[in-house]
């Protein structure tokens, strides 16, 4: 997680004054559905340290996400069981869920902020699933984000032997 206190300077168009204008801060956890982690991260979020959160494996009561602030907004597919989320802090961040391009494994979002379009997208590549299947979801999103900013956040599933992986392929375990 990397955060900055430096701020850059942006002159407005059409006027000589410039403003400054403070950087979007993100943070990115796989809290893997832990409510202290989720707390953590809520209280690291509430001292100001961040503007858009992207949770992967978020901890879930009742199907939908707990444990976060009531203050801040909450965005995750309209299906149940979900995986990923984008919580947004900010309250100068205006944000759309892209329902076409969300589910319960990635989340997509149009966002604006200080008169600047662009998108997040926060995604959990499954380890049992084709990783196929989810290249062909980051081009979707990549097609439709063409030309305008994008900021991406994945909780990626690897194999390794550093973590003592198997796989099961027909029928046979196999050693990573």
């Amino acid at each position: 997680m990397a955060l900055t206190d430096h701020y850059r300077k942006r002159t407005t168009q059409g006027h000589a004054n410039t403003k400054t204008q403070a950087p979007i801060r993100c943070m990115q956890i796989n809290s893997q559905h832990s409510r202290i982690a989720t707390d953590n991260l809520m209280k690291l979020s509430e001292q100001g340290k961040s503007d858009i959160l992207f949770i992967q494996e978020p901890y879930l009561y009742k199907h939908r996400m707990a444990g976060k602030s009531t203050s801040h907004r909450i965005y995750t597919s309209l299906e149940d069981k979900n995986r990923a989320a984008i919580v947004i802090t900010n309250k100068k961040i205006d944000a759309v869920l892209i329902t076409q391009l969300s589910n319960p494994d990635s989340v997509l979002l149009e966002l604006e902020y200080n008169n600047t379009r662009f998108f997040a997208a926060s995604m959990y590549f499954e380890i049992t699933e084709e990783i196929e299947r989810e290249l062909e979801k980051i081009d979707q999103i990549l097609e439709l984000t063409k030309g305008i900013g994008l900021i991406t956040a994945v909780g990626s599933n690897a194999r390794s032997a550093a973590w003592h992986d198997t796989l099961i392929k027909n029928g046979k375990q196999w050693n990573i």
